[in-house]
């Protein structure tokens, strides 16, 4: 009896063992190295036409026109905003057509510096998240973190949406 007893406790540990690991596994994702290596390439893309300040190169890495391109907002932001308009939700309208016209129509020297770049794929849909300095004439201007979903069509992978937060830097 006592053995019977043994074996119920050590079936039932492993049985709650099992489930604990179960919960904490990441997920799984159906990707291959030449996606990633694709999906890489449009991030340094992407990062080299800001320096070139092609701005038309960058409307061509986005899925389309309408994609989501914002920072978040922090309470104090959206506060401000809503003193103007009651009904400001927090992200606003897209700012590629604004960054797209500051990255193509700015004077100064623009470079965007990239660390810590996680890629993850799954088929078509594609995620990054990284952290990111910005700099304006060498000098440090805000950084912050970015993520981006993207989108695999017709063989090439296109940007689906840009988020970031946005901190000062003196």
């Amino acid at each position: 009896k006592k053995r019977m007893s043994a074996v119920f406790v050590a079936l039932l540990m492993w049985a709650l063992a099992s489930q604990v690991s179960a919960q904490v596994a990441e997920p799984k994702f159906n990707s291959n190295a030449d996606d990633l290596a694709k999906i890489r390439d449009v991030l340094e893309e992407y990062r080299q036409d800001i320096i070139r300040k092609d701005g038309y190169a960058i409307t061509k890495l986005v899925l389309n026109h309408n994609v989501l391109f914002h920072h978040i907002n922090t309470q104090e932001e959206i506060d401000s905003a809503r003193k103007r308009n009651a009904q400001f939700d927090g992200i606003g309208p897209s700012h590629l057509d604004e960054l797209v016209e500051i990255f193509a129509t700015s004077k100064d020297k623009l470079e965007g510096k990239l660390q810590n770049i996680e890629i993850r794929q799954d088929g078509p849909l594609g995620m990054v998240t990284f952290n990111y300095d910005f700099y304006v004439n060498d000098k440090l201007t805000n950084s912050g973190l970015e993520h981006w979903q993207l989108c695999k069509i017709d063989g090439q992978w296109k940007i689906l949406s840009v988020t970031w937060t946005s901190y000062r830097r003196s």
